[in-house]
C-alpha cells in the first residue's frame, strides 16, 4: 500500500481522488488545498508520493515541487491544462484531469517503482 499525499484545491476533485486511491488500495495521509498548507504538509506528514495539482487557485505549485525535489520525494503534477504547463525543469509524470482511474494506478505504479 502507498501512503499518498492530495494536493488540489478543489475539494470535490480531492474527494473524488481520495476515493479511486482508496479503491486501487492505496492510503490518503492528507489533503492541503492551499499552497502554504501543503508546504507544511510536505515537510512534515510521511508519505511515498504527492498528488501535486499544477496551480491551488491562482498560483503555481511550483515551490511545492521544489520542497518535494529537495526532500527526495516522488510526486505526480496533475492538470486540466495539459503537460505545456508544466515548467520544464521538472521530469514528473503529468495526470491529466479528469482523473482516468487506470491512468493513475498505472503512474503510481510507474513512479513507485522506479529510482526517482
Amino acid at each position: 500500500m502507498t501512503r499518498i499525499l492530495i494536493i488540489e484545491d478543489e475539494m470535490l476533485i480531492a474527494v473524488t481522488l481520495e476515493a479511486m486511491l482508496a479503491e486501487i488500495g492505496h492510503e490518503v495521509v492528507g489533503i492541503a488545498g492551499r499552497l502554504d498548507e501543503a508546504l507544511d504538509m510536505v515537510g512534515s506528514l510521511d508519505f511515498d508520493v504527492a498528488v501535486l495539482d499544477l496551480k491551488l487557485g491562482s498560483e503555481m505549485t511550483f515551490p511545492v515541487a521544489d520542497k518535494l525535489v529537495e526532500l527526495g520525494k516522488r510526486f505526480i503534477f496533475s492538470t486540466g491544462f495539459g503537460e505545456a504547463e508544466v515548467d520544464g525543469r521538472y521530469n514528473h509524470p503529468v495526470l491529466q484531469k479528469p482523473y482516468d482511474e487506470v491512468a493513475l494506478m498505472e503512474l503510481i505504479t510507474r513512479i513507485t517503482n522506479s529510482n526517482q
